[in-house]
């Protein structure tokens, strides 16, 4: 794995934040805080992006095209932490789909650093091993066969509209899975606040996870319900045609000079050719 150097940190966090492996790999610690008891988490964000804004090769409905920056070990590891900082990690029914397989826990995507991840969590008080899954879905059409929600110690909670929810009643849902409805936005899709305020009370989420896909993040923006942003940014330019338009870091929702949210940056980190930058998000 390459050597991560920080370029530049506003307010560095201590080194005994993290484990030392973890320290070590990271250049450094890292601190988020909770949100607060009777508010909605704190939410984080993560993303890889080409240089040209480009987050995935693949089209919706076809194959896997490969990876955005290629497969960056390090990245994965910076994804390791922030999963295993989160009490959930949230992503979309899309997301889902496109990544078959996938299991959105800290060991699954960087497994030489499992211990030290368990060793994070125990450090930080989680009850839980895995931080919670959070699959949104505003039809309910899911694939109740795919891994996520067969893995073992690991709780998943599908967050869905009430006609997704009686979609999903009739069927038999695995050990350790549940469906829970929340208000619908305007356009039909999942209330974000509502669905924040449901993990905060019925599940004591303090600190949340967001992972896409882009609409995801879109309908997060929106709300207003982002408080940082962590970007790697690879070292590609994808492009994109009328007949191949590739998704950016946002997609479907567009926001006016007046009302776009704004990034401060927190920090600049260099691995090899991969930048990764923190950003806190406001309006």
């Amino acid at each position: 794995m390459e050597t991560m150097h920080t370029l530049y940190e506003r307010a560095p966090a201590p080194a005994n934040t993290l484990p030392p492996e973890l320290a070590t790999a990271y250049d450094g610690g890292l601190v988020v805080p909770d949100g607060l008891p009777g508010e909605r988490p704190y939410v984080l964000v993560n993303f890889i992006e080409t240089l040209d804004g480009v987050i995935s090769y693949t089209q919706p409905g076809e194959p896997f095209q490969g990876t955005v920056g290629g497969k960056s070990d390090i990245d994965h590891m910076v994804m390791g932490i922030l999963r295993a900082r989160a009490d959930a990690v949230i992503f979309g029914a899309g997301s889902l789909r496109e990544d078959k397989g996938h299991i959105h826990t800290p060991a699954f995507v960087s497994p030489p650093q499992a211990e030290a991840y368990a060793a994070m969590r125990a450090a930080l008080g989680k009850g839980e091993t895995q931080p919670l899954s959070v699959v949104m879905s505003a039809s309910g059409q899911i694939d109740l066969d795919e891994r996520t929600f067969h893995a073992p110690d690991l709780r998943v909670v599908v967050v869905t509209t009430a006609v997704g929810a009686e979609r999903l009643r009739g069927e038999t849902l695995p050990t350790g899975v549940e469906v829970r409805a929340v208000d619908s936005a305007a356009d039909g899709t999942v209330d974000v606040l509502a669905m924040l305020r449901l993990l905060a009370e019925d599940y004591g989420v303090r600190v949340a996870l967001n992972e896409g896909g882009p609409l995801v993040l879109a309908s997060f923006l929106a709300a207003g319900a982002v408080d940082e942003l962590f970007l790697t940014l690879a070292p590609q330019l994808a492009g994109r045609t009328a007949e191949r338009p590739r998704r950016a870091l946002v997609e479907g929702a567009a926001f006016s000079p007046a009302d776009a949210p704004n990034a401060r940056v927190l920090s600049v980190k260099q691995a090899g050719d991969h930048l990764f930058l923190r950003y806190a998000i406001g309006r």
